[in-house]
C-alpha cells in the first residue's frame, strides 16, 4: 500500500504501541529524520492525512498512483478531505554523511474513522531530503500491504556509523547511480527476477506486498520467486555527499497463469566504506 492512498486511522489501542517508539532515541543526526517522520505521522493523527502530506511533502515529491510515479503535491491537492486518518511509526532509519538525505521505514495501520478497529496493515518507506531552509521534506514514498500486523513490536534502530578513522565511501553523482540502476534493471529484466542478492548490502530490506519485510541477508539470498518481473527505470537522486540515493520506476508483474499487473518500485542505495553502490531497501508496491 502506498501511504498516499490511505485515509484510514489507527485506533487508540495502537496509539499505545507508538509510545515506546516515540520514546526511543537514536544517537547522532539520524534522529532528525526520525523526528520528522514522527511529526508527519502525528499531524496525520491529530489533523488529517491530507493536511499531513501537504505539509511534509517537497514540491517535487514522488508518490505512485495506478502504476505510475506522479507529483505528490498535485495528487493530494485533488484528494477530498475525509474523516479517515492514518498512523505509522518508524522502526528503521538512516542518514547520509552530508546529513541532508535519509530514509525511514516501518508499519502502518488504518481504519475508517477514529472509533473503528484497524482494517488494513502494511509497511511504508519514505525518503527524506533537507531543503534550503533546513526543513526535512518527503521526496519519495511507497508502501506495501500485509495481511495482518506483525506480532513482534520492533524497536527503532539504525546502522552503526563508521568511526572517523574508517575509510569513507567515494562520493558519487546522480548520473553514476542512474547508470548503476539501468545496468541492474537490465540484468533483472533478462532473468525475470525482482532482485539479485549480490547487489544488496548486509543491512538490506526487501518489501513485497502480502509478506512481512525480509530483513536478513541470508533469508533474502534464499528467496525463490514464482512470478516474472519487468522493470522500467524512471529517475532518482542522491545526497550531496554522494553516499545515499534512491531510484524508482514502473514494474510489470507476470504470474504463472499469464496475468499481468502493474506496480511501482522504490530502491534506496548506499555506498558503504570500501564498496560500490549497494541496495539497502527494495520496495515493490502498487
Amino acid at each position: 500500500m502506498v501511504k498516499q492512498y490511505i485515509i484510514g486511522w489507527l485506533v487508540a489501542t495502537l496509539a499505545l504501541l507508538s509510545v515506546p517508539v516515540k520514546a526511543q532515541r537514536l544517537s547522532g543526526p539520524v534522529q532528525e529524520v526520525v523526528d520528522a517522520e514522527m511529526a508527519f505521522a502525528e499531524m496525520s493523527r491529530e489533523k488529517s492525512t491530507k493536511e499531513a502530506f501537504m505539509e511534509f511533502m517537497a514540491a517535487d515529491a514522488i508518490v505512485f498512483a495506478n502504476g505510475d510515479p506522479v507529483n505528490g503535491v498535485e495528487l493530494w491537492k485533488k484528494r477530498p478531505a475525509t474523516n479517515g486518518l492514518l498512523y505509522w511509526w518508524p522502526v528503521f532509519a538512516d542518514i547520509s554523511l552530508a546529513e541532508d538525505f535519509g530514509y525511514t521505514t516501518g508499519p502502518y495501520q488504518m481504519s475508517k474513522d477514529k472509533n473503528s478497529e484497524p482494517f488494513a496493515f502494511g509497511y511504508y518507506s519514505t525518503v527524506w531530503k533537507k531543503n534550503g531552509m533546513g526543513e526535512w521534506k518527503v521526496v519519495a514514498d511507497l508502501g506495501i500491504y500485509i495481511e495482518k500486523p506483525e506480532e513482534e513490536n520492533h524497536s527503532l534502530r539504525t546502522v552503526r556509523r563508521p568511526s572517523s578513522k574508517a575509510k569513507k565511501p567515494i562520493p558519487s553523482s546522480k548520473e553514476d547511480l542512474i547508470f548503476i540502476e539501468q545496468s541492474y534493471t537490465q540484468w533483472l529484466n533478462e532473468t525475470g527476477n525482482s532482485f539479485l542478492p549480490e547487489y544488496f548490502s548486509k543491512e538490506c530490506r526487501i518489501h513485497r506486498t502480502g509478506a512481512n519485510p525480509y530483513t536478513s541477508w541470508k533469508v533474502i539470498e534464499g528467496i525463490r520467486e514464482e512470478k516474472q518481473f519487468y522493470f522500467e527505470p524512471v529517475d532518482g537522486n542522491v545526497a550531496e555527499s554522494g553516499d545515499l540515493g534512491f531510484t524508482y520506476g514502473r514494474v510489470k508483474i507476470e504470474s504463472k497463469d499469464g496475468n499481468m499487473e502493474k506496480g511501482n518500485y522504490l530502491r534506496v542505495w548506499k555506498k558503504e566504506p570500501g564498496t560500490n553502490w549497494k541496495i539497502v531497501l527494495d520496495v515493490i508496491g502498487s
